[in-house]
């Protein structure tokens, strides 16, 4: 698997905003992200074909229980798409109802934060910018454009501050 950007926005009062993880191929960018939406979590997959290209970036999203449905002929991606959600996940995130994350949820009542149905996890707020509001952590080759791009587009919540 290529190497994945990430980026994740967390506010400490109100619990996490935004987590995202994509690929770069040579036309398309394609990845996942999750958090809240306008009544209930929100999590996809997407494309951004021919966005490495001249041509008009087109957007596409699809739940994640419709990951193999007929969005995208390309099998291949759809499994590499699978593989990259579940290694982000399992770094990164935990869901509040998940039997296994007491500990999490007891060091983020100790430390007073903001908890919602899906969260970093605890030992990794520490990688995170706090000079802000929203705490924030990029990869290292993040692509700010692939952000600015989504965010105007999915169903998230979150939107980047007015530049």
């Amino acid at each position: 698997m290529r190497n994945p950007q990430t980026f994740l926005c967390y506010a400490p009062r109100a619990g996490l905003r935004c987590a995202l993880v994509y690929l770069a191929g040579d036309r398309n960018a394609y990845g996942w992200f999750t958090g809240p939406g306008e009544a209930h979590l929100e999590s996809a997959y997407f494309l951004l074909e021919d966005y490495y290209t001249s041509r008009e970036t087109r957007y596409q999203a699809v739940a994640d229980v419709d990951l193999h449905s007929k969005w995208t002929s390309d099998e291949a991606m759809c499994h590499e798409l699978a593989q990259l959600q579940e290694a982000f996940r399992r770094e990164w995130l935990f869901y509040r109802a998940d039997p296994h994350a007491v500990a999490q949820l007891d060091q983020y009542a100790k430390s007073e934060l903001a908890l919602g149905d899906v969260n970093v996890k605890f030992e990794l707020l520490n990688r995170f910018s706090k000079a802000q509001a929203d705490w924030t952590h990029y990869s290292h080759d993040f692509e700010h454009g692939v952000l600015k791009f989504l965010g105007k587009r999915w169903p998230l919540d979150y939107r980047l501050p007015e530049e």
